[in-house]
């Protein structure tokens, strides 16, 4: 693979979607108290937000950078490829954490959380990639 094929642009853009709508996901207007309340933490069980926080940005830039191999591999061009792309990626990682999701013994209310995070942000990210390309 000739990593000069990918569009680094677009791996930085859609990492910061996936920055962003995470921030807005997991606000306390929206799915933060019940995320908290579902995994029985208390503010003082929480990690340290600046390593959650940087260790998310990284696995987002990881996770864009992953994506726009694999649009290059699959020839996508333009957004709604990509869209299509992401939505696949997606349902496989939220498939995936089904099976684990399950082991755990986790509510359905806080896996439709995490893994509707994960298929709407690769939706996005690979909107965004699939657009510049």
């Amino acid at each position: 693979m000739d990593f000069g094929e990918i569009n680094y642009l677009a791996v930085i853009i859609s990492a910061l979607a996936i920055c962003i709508l995470g921030s807005f996901w997991y606000s306390p207007k929206v799915f933060w108290n019940t995320w908290q309340k579902l995994k029985g933490l208390n503010q003082e069980e929480l990690p340290s937000v600046g390593k959650v926080m940087t260790a998310s940005i990284l696995m987002a830039i990881v996770n864009s950078f992953l994506l726009a191999i694999i649009a290059e591999w699959a020839n996508i061009d333009g957004w709604v490829d990509g869209l299509s792309l992401g939505l696949v990626i997606g349902l496989v990682i939220a498939g995936t954490s089904a099976t684990n999701a399950l082991y755990e013994g986790m509510k359905l209310k806080l896996y439709l959380i995490t893994a509707g995070f994960h298929v709407i942000s690769m939706i996005i990210a690979g909107s965004i990639i699939g657009s510049f390309s």
